[in-house]
C-alpha cells in the first residue's frame, strides 16, 4: 500500500484528521526563479515551511543559475534548516564568496550567518578581509554567539571563537567602529570576557557605547545578555543614553535597578530628567507636564 492511503487510514482509526499532502515544489521554485520580487519571497517561505532534501537539486541549480535567481536561493537557504542544506550552502560558500557579483557574495555570507555555520568561518575571514564587507562581520558573530550559561567549547572550536572575537573587537574599539563590529564582539563574548569588557567601559564614555547599544536591540540578540549590557550602560556618563535604555530597552531590565533612578534628576535632554525615563518604564506612561511627572514618581516611590 502506499503511504498516503495508509497514513489517511490511520489517521481515520484514531479520529484525528489526515495529514495535508504535501504542495508540489516545482511551481515554486519556478517562481523563485521567475516570479517578482514580492512572489519569490513567498514561495521561498513556503518552500522553506515544507521542506524536503529530495528538493536540494532543484536548489543547487538555482545556485549554480544567473543573479538573480541565484539571489533568491540564497534567501532560501538562509531560511532552511538541516544538515543536508548546510552542506550544500557550506560546499558552495568559498566560490559565491568570491562571485564577481557583489550581491551574490553579501547574500551568501548573510545566508551562512542565519545558518550559524561555524565551518564558514575561514571563508568568511577570508572574504572580510577581500571586501570589508560588514555582512561577513555579522554572519561570524551570529556563528560564534555565546550565551551567558554557554559551556567551553572543545580548544579547536575556541581557538576560532578568539580568533573572531580579537577581530571584531579590535574594529569595534577602532577609530571606525560600525554596528556590525560591535554586534560579532558582543556575540562571541563569553560571560567571564563580557564582564571584563563592561567592567572596564560601561561607566566611561568610550565611542562605540551607542553602537553597542543598537546592537544588543536586534530582535534575534540574546535578551539575558542584552538585558546584561543595557544594565552595565545605566552608568555611562552619557546621559541621553541613559534615559534612552531606561525607557526603550527591549530587554527585561531588573525593576530593581530601573526605581533606583527614580532619584535621580540629572537632565537626560531639556526637560527630561533620568527619574522620568525610569518612572515611564515602570509605569508604561509617559506624562507631557512637570507636574504630573512628579506626582507620578511619588506614586511609585510609595511602599
Amino acid at each position: 500500500m502506499r503511504p498516503w492511503p495508509l497514513l489517511a487510514a490511520l489517521a481515520a482509526c484514531s479520529g484525528a484528521p489526515p495529514p495535508a499532502p504535501r504542495e508540489d515544489p516545482a511551481p515554486l521554485f519556478r517562481t523563485v526563479e521567475t516570479g517578482t520580487p514580492v512572489e519569490a519571497m513567498e514561495a521561498c517561505a513556503r518552500l522553506a515551511r515544507d521542506w524536503d532534501d529530495a528538493w536540494l537539486p532543484r536548489l543547487e541549480k538555482l545556485l549554480d543559475g544567473p543573479p538573480r535567481p541565484r539571489a533568491r536561493a540564497l534567501q532560501l537557504a538562509g531560511d532552511l534548516r538541516g544538515e543536508a542544506s548546510a552542506r550544500l550552502l557550506l560546499a558552495r560558500l568559498p566560490s559565491l564568496l568570491e562571485s564577481p557579483d557583489a550581491e551574490t557574495a553579501r547574500l551568501a555570507a548573510v545566508a551562512a550567518g542565519l545558518r550559524k555555520l561555524r565551518d564558514a568561518t575561514a571563508p568568511l575571514l577570508s572574504y572580510h578581509e577581500r571586501s570589508g564587507d560588514p555582512a561577513a562581520l555579522r554572519a561570524l558573530g551570529r556563528a560564534w554567539s555565546q550565551g551567558l550559561q554557554s559551556p567551553p567549547l572543545p580548544r579547536a572550536a575556541e581557538i576560532e571563537r578568539l580568533g573572531v572575537l580579537a577581530l571584531a573587537h579590535r574594529l569595534a574599539m577602532g577609530p571606525d567602529a560600525t554596528p556590525e563590529a560591535c554586534e560579532a564582539m558582543l556575540r562571541a563574548m563569553t560571560r567571564p570576557e563580557l564582564e571584563d569588557f563592561l567592567g572596564s567601559h560601561a561607566a566611561d564614555r568610550f565611542p562605540s557605547r551607542r553602537l553597542c547599544d543598537r546592537a544588543v536591540r536586534r530582535k534575534d540578540f540574546d535578551p539575558e545578555k542584552g538585558a546584561r549590557v543595557h544594565e552595565a550602560l545605566l552608568s555611562s556618563p552619557d546621559l541621553e543614553l541613559v534615559s534612552e535604555i531606561l525607557e526603550t530597552s527591549p530587554h527585561p531590565l531588573r525593576p530593581e535597578i530601573v526605581r533606583s533612578f527614580l532619584d535621580d534628576r540629572r537632565e537626560a535632554k531639556e526637560g527630561w530628567l533620568l527619574c522620568d525615563a525610569a518612572a515611564a518604564r515602570l509605569s508604561g506612561r509617559r506624562p507631557a507636564g512637570r507636574e504630573e511627572r512628579d506626582a507620578l514618581i511619588r506614586s511609585l516611590k510609595r511602599p
